[in-house]
């Protein structure tokens, strides 16, 4: 019976290859671990589990298997995700672990006069730290698109660190 069945604990990628997260079922409730966040979702009499973020939507996660799940936001698409690894070592990385992001974050909270540039270098630092090499690129496509159309120099990154220069250089000036 499907309502029966219990995730194995360990990392799940997207089926696009994205995006990774950790699970852990424990009963009636599945401990859902994302690079910026952690969630218990629930489960109700339907058999899907919730979590409820009261500023934004009800997200679900339903099973299909013991090593497979579907995860959806309601009035939303959903996501397939697959077990990639049981190892416990091999942990996904989270903001909590991302030294590049740390820098950009404090140069928001010390530079007011460039806290809209520190921001999005954040906001790519996360993605580097967080998604593969090919959805960060892409994430980084609006960031870049954000940083020029606020800076004065257009031809310079300020965080070449999160964002290469052929990244950046492949993104039309204003």
């Amino acid at each position: 019976m499907l309502n029966a069945q219990t995730l194995q604990t360990g990392n799940y990628t997207s089926s696009d290859g994205n995006y990774t997260v950790s699970i852990e079922q424990n009963g009636d409730e599945i401990s859902l671990t994302e690079p910026n966040k952690s969630n218990i979702y629930k489960k109700t009499t339907s058999g899907y589990y919730y979590h409820t973020e009261p500023k934004y939507n009800t997200y679900y996660i339903r099973l299909v298997g013991n090593n497979k799940f579907y995860s959806g936001k309601n009035d939303g698409n959903e996501f397939l995700f697959i077990l990639s690894s049981i190892n416990p070592s091999e942990a996904i990385e989270s903001v909590d672990n991302c030294p590049l992001y740390d820098k950009y974050l404090k140069l928001s909270q010390e530079d007011p006069a460039e806290v809209q540039a520190w921001t999005f270098c954040g906001a790519a630092a996360i993605a580097k730290c967080t998604y593969n090499t090919e959805a960060s690129q892409a994430y980084n496509k609006t960031i870049i698109a954000g940083l020029k159309a606020i800076l004065e120099d257009q031809n310079r990154c300020p965080c070449e660190d999160v964002i290469s220069k052929s990244e950046w250089d492949a993104v039309p000036n204003y």
